[in-house]
């Protein structure tokens, strides 16, 4: 059987070798202008798939990173409120032992007395503590209501959310709610980022455990009360409820702040954790998507002699008859 080649055959078997050469050409030059030996999924499939995943996995991780961050700038909030709501209490105590003393004078104790009626203002401005994006640090979940307040309400021992000082037209409601907040910061991790006001300041407990049903506010003004009484002695159970309260306000601080730490020594090896993960999947990509440039400089050159050749042979090709053998 006698095969014939046509005219236009010749032509189009040409002109498509060139357009090959010229699109894979084409392809070469855009990955050496990019840097990526994967500029579409055709380059590639498999690749191209394997970098979506990684691609994903470091968008979730970057996503984990930022709430590590978040939470890490809320708890160190919370640790620098905590520790100075410890030195207002250390304080406190401090001047109310000083206060025990059988040589102070009734107007010894009243100077006291003064003090601390100052310092519990200062701590009730602690309790109110904002951070950086005005949100009130011990409010529970309810972090746009200020969350403490004086108020002129009698206590009831009907209605046990009120916490009160003595005098009853002087004691400190408690306005936020017992709400812990929560970010997730890995996979299958959650860290609490706030530690409700009620838990630091409402619910005193003695040395026992067992609940006094006062708040460090009502420790701080039973103390000022008792030093503002004429003939006051620290063998008065008064005195030495007060002071026990002071204390057991003190050690609910410290573990307070003890939780918060492991929490932020739990983030630090989080954060660290996902700084490796970050370089991993970076360095993954690297391999998936980056371009040899010595390789590729070099198929673009070897390419281009490709198709300079195929065009002059198409040229010169195209230029033949069977009248020049006539």
């Amino acid at each position: 059987m006698t095969m014939r080649v046509s005219t236009q055959q010749m032509y189009g078997t040409g002109v498509g070798g060139i357009q090959r050469l010229q699109s894979s050409l084409y392809t070469l030059q855009n990955q050496v202008n990019t840097g990526r030996k994967i500029v579409s999924p055709k380059d590639d499939p498999v690749g191209s798939a394997q970098a979506l995943l990684v691609s994903q996995s470091k968008s979730v991780n970057t996503l984990f990173v930022t709430n590590q961050k978040a939470a890490t700038t809320k708890l160190s909030t919370l640790d620098s409120t905590l520790a100075g709501v410890s030195s207002e209490l250390q304080n406190i105590y401090e001047k109310a032992i000083a206060a025990g003393n059988g040589s102070y004078s009734d107007g010894d104790r009243a100077a006291v007395a003064k003090e601390l009626a100052e310092r519990l203002g200062s701590l009730i401005g602690l309790a109110n503590t904002q951070d950086g994006t005005g949100r009130y640090v011990f409010a529970g979940v309810q972090s746009t209501t200020r969350p403490f307040s004086l108020s002129g309400n009698s206590p009831s021992a009907t209605n046990p959310t009120h916490y009160s000082l003595d005098p009853p037209n002087a004691y400190v409601d408690y306005n936020g709610d017992d709400g812990l907040q929560k970010l997730q910061v890995g996979a299958d991790d959650f860290v609490e980022t706030n530690i409700p006001g009620s838990d630091i300041f409402m619910r005193v407990k003695d040395s026992s455990g067992t609940p006094t049903f006062r708040s460090v506010f009502d420790a701080v003004q039973n103390m000022v009360d008792f030093l503002n009484t004429n003939g006051a002695s620290a063998s008065d159970p008064a005195y030495t409820n007060a002071l026990g309260d002071i204390s057991a306000a003190m050690d609910n601080v410290t573990n307070a702040r003890a939780t918060v730490g492991a929490r932020l020594s739990s983030l630090e090896s989080m954060m660290n954790t996902a700084a490796d993960r970050t370089l991993q999947y970076d360095e993954q990509l690297s391999n998936l998507q980056d371009l040899d440039y010595a390789s590729a400089l070099t198929a673009v050159s070897q390419q281009k002699l490709q198709l300079e050749a195929a065009q002059a042979t198409f040229a010169a090709t195209a230029k033949l008859s069977l009248f020049n053998y006539i």
